[in-house]
Formats: C-alpha cells, sequence, structure tokens
C-alpha cells in the first residue's frame, strides 16, 4: 500500500475511534424518531377512522330514534377522540338529543364546552349562540351576557335577532328595537323568512317604546 494510502488510513481508524460511538448513537436516535414518527402517524389514522365509526354509530341510532344509545356514542366520541374533526360536529348533535329527550341543563353543558374548547371561531360562535338560546328559556339576562361579545360577520344577524328577542321578553322594547335594526342591517343578512319575521317584531316593540 502507499505510504499516503497507508496515513490517510491510520487517520480514518483514529477518527473512527473518537467519534464513531457517536454517530452509531445519533444514527439510532434517528431511527428511533423516525419510527416514532411513522408510529404517530399510524395511531392518527386509526384514531381518526375510530372517530369516524363513532360519529356514524351516533347518527345511526339518531337516526333510528335510539336517543339513549345516541347520546351514548356522542358522549364516547368526545371522551376518546375530543380533538379529531367529529367532535364539534357530535357535540352539536348530542345537545340536539338532549334537548328532545328533556335534558336541556345536560344540553347547555354540553354547548358550553364547545363554545369554550371549539378549534374555529366559527364553531364556537355557533355553540354559543344555541347556548344563549337554550339559557334563554330560564335566565335572559344571562343569556344576554353571552351574546354580549364581537362576533365574525357570518353571525352578526342572528346575535343581534335573539338579542331583540331576549330584550323584548324582558320588557325592554327600546333596546329590542335596536338590536332588530343590527339584525336587519348586518351583512351577510338573515334569509328572507328570518328578516320579514325580524320586520314584523321590530314593528311591535317600535309601537310599544
Amino acid at each position: 500500500m502507499h505510504q499516503d494510502d497507508e496515513q490517510q488510513l491510520q487517520q480514518i481508524k483514529a477518527w473512527w475511534q473518537r467519534h464513531g460511538s457517536g454517530i452509531i448513537l445519533g444514527l439510532a436516535g434517528l431511527a428511533v424518531i423516525l419510527t416514532g414518527w411513522w408510529g404517530y402517524g399510524a395511531w392518527q389514522e386509526r384514531s381518526a377512522r375510530q372517530a369516524a365509526a363513532a360519529y356514524a354509530e351516533l347518527l345511526r341510532a339518531e337516526q333510528g330514534g335510539e336517543l339513549e344509545a345516541a347520546e351514548a356514542a356522542g358522549e364516547r366520541l368526545l371522551d376518546e377522540h375530543a380533538g379529531s374533526g367529529y367532535a364539534a360536529m357530535a357535540a352539536l348533535r348530542l345537545a340536539r338529543i338532549q334537548v328532545e329527550a328533556g335534558e336541556r341543563g345536560r344540553a347547555i353543558q354540553t354547548l358550553e364546552g364547545l363554545a369554550e374548547d371549539a378549534d374555529t371561531r366559527a364553531m364556537a360562535e355557533l355553540a354559543r349562540l344555541r347556548w344563549a338560546r337554550l339559557l334563554g328559556e330560564t335566565d335572559r339576562e344571562a343569556a344576554l351576557a353571552l351574546l354580549d361579545r364581537e362576533v365574525t360577520d357570518g353571525f352578526r344577524a342572528s346575535y343581534a335577532q335573539l338579542r331583540g328577542d331576549l330584550l323584548s321578553r324582558l320588557g325592554r322594547p327600546e333596546a329590542a328595537a335596536e338590536a332588530y335594526r343590527e339584525a336587519l342591517g348586518s351583512e351577510p343578512g338573515l334569509g328572507a323568512q328570518a328578516r320579514e319575521l325580524v320586520r314584523r317584531k321590530l314593528q311591535a316593540v317600535e309601537a310599544e317604546a
């Protein structure tokens, strides 16, 4: 072997003796990370399938009129797959099932949890709107407090309409009229039938003011 080659070989051996164990450990660590990443991806996929199956079970039970089974499926989905995309949809349906079963208190709790934990602002605002609507049947002032916040354009008219309804029932026609005007003036606005209903309500409270 050429002398220069022998020197280079000795240098490589010496370098490997100094750094080889570290390289091996680094490669082993990388292998563990990659294995964990693939394992996490597989877990996510399996969890998503399970959440989808639980939501399908909820829908089947609801459509079959089996409200207790539907409620159980919805609660199980929220407990086991709270971070999935199906959890918010399940919470909305679960609240409706609870209302139909006469469990308004539990429905309020379900909507409250969704309003506080929803991944998107739109879903939180929808849950809060339904929460306030239910709460307004027993505690109108508390319901008004829930609605006293800035919301996105898509919910502004609906929030204002509900505020008008609550204020009207509380015997505050001037404030109700202001809320109804806001509902009519918001864009995007209410549907044609809802707008006509709000106009009639506005006329009624203006006559009282």
